[in-house]
């Protein structure tokens, strides 16, 4: 995207379970895209901390809930002991059934917001779906997998170094996903679900 600044630093991560080696960062550098892999049994938290750190990135765009129901934070209105206004549009899984990875992600944020870094929440099915990729087999199997990767490299500026056979997992698909999404966000092209009182997801 021309639109993006020049040493504009951005990530997106597919959070996953804190030990299973399922986390990935996609990272935006001018003017290059790659990826960093947790490793099975490494701290996934501590890996994003790490990583963070070291890289500075201007902003990050994770797909993980950020937030809770706003009737646990006594919003007026706000009657759903499950789900957000935003799960609710986008047909996100409740934070409350996420349990420790909403706990996970929350303290994540907030432990970044201290470094300077907002962090903002990210569903990649919905840019999935807006670039047709549902119809591709977005999430299915290995095959699919290689189709989706195609389609999505075909999209990209050709000034922007990008390695398609890095997406080797749907793992790194979805961070990719949030990081097209941070991408947006950063040229204001990004549409966002929710209301803000509560939490808003973005893509």
């Amino acid at each position: 995207m021309t639109c993006l600044p020049p040493e504009c630093v951005l990530f997106g991560i597919d959070f996953g379970s804190r030990y299973a080696g399922s986390t990935v960062i996609a990272v935006y550098e001018p003017y290059k895209i790659y990826f960093l892999t947790c490793k099975k049994d490494e701290d996934a938290d501590a890996f994003i901390e790490h990583s963070t750190l070291h890289f500075s990135p201007d902003l990050i765009f994770l797909d993980a809930p950020l937030s809770l129901p706003g009737r646990y934070t006594g919003l007026e209105g706000f009657d759903d002991y499950f789900y957000r206004k935003a799960d609710l549009q986008c047909g996100a899984m409740s934070p409350m059934f996420l349990g420790g990875l909403t706990a996970r992600a929350i303290r994540l944020r907030d432990k970044l917001a201290l470094m300077g870094i907002p962090v903002f929440e990210t569903y990649p099915k919905l840019l999935a779906s807006e670039l047709d990729l549902l119809a591709l087999g977005y999430k299915k199997d290995k095959t699919h997998l290689q189709i989706c990767r195609t389609k999505i490299a075909s999209l990209f500026n050709p000034v922007i170094s990008f390695k398609e056979s890095s997406i080797d997992s749907w793992h790194h698909f979805d961070a990719l996903l949030a990081l097209m999404s941070a991408m947006k966000y950063r040229c204001k092209k990004a549409t966002a679900l929710g209301d803000p009182k509560e939490g808003l997801i973005y893509y």
